[in-house]
């Protein structure tokens, strides 16, 4: 509320809290039970049981599967919504305080580093996304919209550093972006590598990449 808005409520003698609405049961227990439903099916994405059907997330998470029906018109809908919550609550995780500020060097450190910690959260459920994106065109946008994102904000990060022709800025983003997207940590890790060792690759990477003249 501005200044202005409460010297408007002062004067008209608007200054009481407005009644509260009484609450509503059956919305309050709708949204338990749909995030019951939600947390039951990122057990399974954790457990790497990528396609849940309705019928076993009904059971795992109690709820009839007629009820279950009600929330959630199909798998599609069900998985895409689990996925969505879970990268709306690892947003803050993707966050860089001072993106595209400072030397080079600690630029590259702090990107590795979120790129990975964003990876440990988020990795069961990159692994459902990228399993049920041919599956799902809900999902497939999900996908498509967080490697996006994940390129943009390379971008930003590293905006001092593309300033050259469009040739060379464009092979320094494809060969940064591929690095450093979930996709090419989650083939290392298949390998075996540890995060320690994921977070160290990408720091080589980028610094060969990054720091130096580049000639097309």
């Amino acid at each position: 509320m501005t200044g202005l808005d409460q010297q408007v409520g002062a004067e008209d003698g608007a200054g009481e809290p407005p009644a509260v609405a009484p609450a509503d049961g059956r919305n309050a227990r709708r949204e338990r039970n749909i995030e019951h439903v939600l947390d039951a099916v990122m057990e399974m994405f954790a457990e790497d049981a990528l396609f849940p059907t309705m019928e076993q997330v009904a059971a795992r998470s109690g709820l009839s599967l007629r009820s279950l029906y009600r929330y959630f018109a199909d798998p599609s809908a069900l998985v895409h919504a689990a996925i969505e919550r879970h990268q709306s609550r690892t947003n803050e995780a993707a966050r860089l305080s001072s993106i595209g500020e400072g030397p080079l060097a600690a630029r590259i450190d702090d990107f590795a580093a979120m790129r990975v910690r964003l990876y440990e959260e988020f990795a069961p459920t990159f692994r459902a996304t990228l399993a049920n994106a041919h599956r799902h065109e809900l999902v497939a946008g999900v996908l498509l919209d967080r490697r996006q994102a994940m390129r943009a904000q390379f971008e930003q990060q590293f905006a001092p550093e593309l300033t050259g022709p469009k040739p060379q800025r464009h092979a320094i983003v494809c060969a940064g972006d591929a690095l450093t997207q979930f996709d090419t940590m989650h083939l290392m890790a298949s390998q075996g590598a540890s995060s320690k060792q994921i977070r160290a690759a990408i720091v080589c990477g980028l610094r060969g990449l990054l720091d130096g003249p580049y000639q097309a």
